[in-house]
């Protein structure tokens, strides 16, 4: 079965837009950085565990479809369409906002700021809130409620891991600064978690 023939072509561009920008984005954040100090040493291998993770829980939802598993009903791929729009423009405005600070890897450098405006004033984490709307929506444009369940849990656990070593870094970097920040918002989702 052609994989490009079982799903309509919006699902496709979609998915082939938010690698580019995923690309673009990173690439964006070498060129920002170009000079400073970097202290990348700390990621303990988060950067690849969500990268390889996303695309592999990915393809397990393209099998999924292709073969009929978990099956939704048609409209549902366009709910999967708004929420994957709905999660890029999350998931890149953050980036956008975090500016030079933005690293795909766990980093800090030495003139780094706590951003707290826009989407951070809510939460620490709306890059990977984005990346997770993005996720389910991948699974619910695929027509398959297991895909959904396959790229949302297994997202949110990568997340989850990337959160902890994340934090721990910017409580070394900020101090009190950054445990101040921790109590006004919750990690990826407002007013949950």
């Amino acid at each position: 079965m052609n994989a490009y023939a079982y799903e309509g072509w919006l699902f496709w561009i979609m998915f082939y837009l938010w690698i580019a920008l995923e690309i673009m984005f990173g690439m964006r954040a070498r060129l920002l950085k170009r000079g400073q100090p970097k202290n990348e040493k700390n990621d303990r291998g988060s950067v690849i565990l969500i990268v390889l993770g996303m695309y592999f829980l990915v393809a397990v939802s393209i099998i999924l479809s292709m073969n009929r598993l978990g099956v939704v009903p048609d409209w549902m791929r366009y709910a999967g369409y708004a929420l994957m729009i709905v999660g890029m423009v999350i998931r890149f405005s953050a980036i956008y906002q975090l500016g030079r600070f933005f690293s795909p890897v766990v980093s800090t450098v030495s003139d780094q700021e706590i951003v707290q405006t826009g989407f951070y004033r809510l939460i620490r984490h709306p890059a990977y809130t984005g990346g997770w709307i993005t996720a389910v929506g991948i699974g619910l444009g695929l027509q398959t409620w297991l895909g959904t369940l396959v790229c949302g849990i297994g997202m949110l656990l990568a997340y989850i891991y990337r959160i902890h070593i994340e934090e721990r870094v910017m409580i070394d970097h900020f101090g009190e600064n950054y445990l101040s920040y921790m109590k006004a918002t919750k990690r990826m989702f407002p007013g949950i978690w």
